[in-house]
C-alpha cells in the first residue's frame, strides 16, 4: 500500500514538473543554439532601448520580411528601469508581443554599461555639465530588473542578456580579463539564479568583461547553468583580430552570440571604421565559426545606426547588413 501510494505521488510529482517546465523551444547545445533539435542560427538586429523608439510604429513584419532577420534585441537602459519601471515592462512588453508575433525571436537585454555595484558609464544629455545616471550599477536594480521580467515572460523563445557590457575603472584594480571574468561569473550566477528560481528555462546571454570585447577566462571557468551562451561586442576601435584567436577556441566548445556589432565611415566614436577595414572580415569570421548575431542599431540616434535620420534609407552600414542577413 505505501508503495503504491509513494508510485502515485511520484507519477503526479512528474506530470507537475512536466507541466511547470515544458522543454525549451530555444536551447544551447554545445557550441550552437537549436530549436526542438535543430540547430538554428541567429541573425537579426539590435533596436535600442524601447523607450526611444516610436510608440505607434510596429517595425518588426519589416525587419522578419524586408530584412530576413530572425531575431531582435530590446534593450531597457537600468535609469529607465529605476524611474519607471511599470512604464518601461509596458514598452518592452509591447515590442516583445509585436518581435514575436513577426515571428522573431527575441533578446531581452539589460542595458548597463558599468561593473556591477561599481564603476558606471556617464552619459552627457544637456550638454557638458548635464550628466545622468542611465546606466545604474546598482545589483540591486539588476535584481528588481530580472525579477520582474522573468515574471512576465516565460516564452522559451526569448532569450535573457544578463547585463550590456561590464566594464571596470582602474579604481577597481583588476588585473586583466580572465581575473575580471572569476569577480563578474558569480554576479552571473546570482542573476541566473534568479531567473531559475521564477521557473524560467529561458537562454541566459552573458558578456565577457571590457565592454563584452574580451571573453578571456570562460574557457577555464564556464558558468554552471547548461542553458547559457556567452556575449561578445566588437568594433572597429579595439581591433577584434586581438581577440579573435580566444573567440575561436571558445566557439569550439560554447555558444556565443555579438549582440552589437556595426561601423561607420568617419564617425570619431568607436564605431567609427569601414566595410572593407572592419564588416567585411568581421562577417568573415562571424561566418567560418558560425556566430549568431545582432547588429547596433535600428534607432536613428544611436551610432552605429542602420538607417538615416530620415528612418528609410539606409547607411553604408545598414546596406552592409541587410545584405549579409539576406545571404542566409
Amino acid at each position: 500500500m505505501i508503495n503504491a501510494l509513494f508510485h502515485c505521488l511520484s507519477i503526479g510529482l512528474l506530470l507537475i514538473l512536466a507541466t511547470s517546465f515544458p522543454a525549451s523551444a530555444i536551447d544551447v547545445k554545445g557550441r550552437f543554439f537549436v530549436d526542438h533539435g535543430s540547430v538554428v542560427r541567429l541573425k537579426g538586429i539590435a533596436m535600442g532601448d524601447v523607450g526611444d523608439l516610436p510608440a505607434d510604429q510596429n517595425p518588426y513584419p519589416e525587419i522578419a520580411g524586408d530584412w530576413h532577420a530572425n531575431i531582435v534585441r530590446l534593450s531597457i537602459h537600468p535609469g529607465f528601469w529605476r524611474d519607471d519601471s511599470v512604464g518601461a515592462l509596458a514598452r518592452l512588453t509591447q515590442h516583445v508581443e509585436w518581435a514575436r508575433a513577426a515571428g522573431l525571436y527575441v533578446i531581452i537585454d539589460y542595458h548597463a554599461i558599468g561593473w556591477p555595484d561599481g564603476y558606471r558609464q556617464n552619459v552627457f544629455v544637456d550638454g557638458d555639465t548635464n550628466t545622468t545616471d542611465w546606466y545604474d550599477t546598482r545589483l540591486s536594480l539588476a535584481l528588481d530588473f530580472w525579477r520582474a521580467v522573468a515574471a512576465t515572460f516565460k516564452d522559451d523563445d526569448i532569450l535573457f542578456e544578463l547585463w550590456n557590457e561590464p566594464v571596470s575603472s582602474a579604481d577597481e584594480n583588476m588585473r586583466g580579463a580572465a581575473e575580471r571574468w572569476r569577480k563578474l561569473a558569480p554576479i552571473w550566477q546570482q542573476l541566473t539564479h534568479l531567473i531559475r528560481g521564477q521557473g524560467n528555462r529561458n537562454v541566459i546571454l552573458a558578456a565577457g568583461s571590457q565592454w563584452a570585447f574580451a571573453l578571456d577566462g570562460i574557457a577555464d571557468y564556464p558558468l554552471p547553468d547548461p542553458n547559457t551562451a556567452y556575449v561578445w561586442h566588437a568594433y572597429p576601435s579595439a581591433d577584434f583580430r586581438a581577440y579573435a584567436a580566444t573567440v575561436e577556441k571558445l566557439a569550439e566548445e560554447q555558444t556565443i552570440v555579438v549582440t552589437e556589432w556595426g561601423f561607420e565611415p568617419g564617425a570619431k566614436e568607436h564605431w567609427g571604421g569601414t566595410a572593407k577595414g572592419f564588416g567585411e572580415p568581421f562577417a568573415a569570421l562571424l561566418d567560418a565559426n558560425k556566430l549568431s548575431y545582432t547588429g547596433w542599431c535600428w534607432n536613428v540616434d544611436y551610432g552605429p545606426t542602420l538607417r538615416k535620420s530620415d528612418g528609410r534609407a539606409l547607411t553604408p552600414w545598414g546596406a552592409f547588413l541587410k545584405r549579409h542577413l539576406h545571404a542566409g
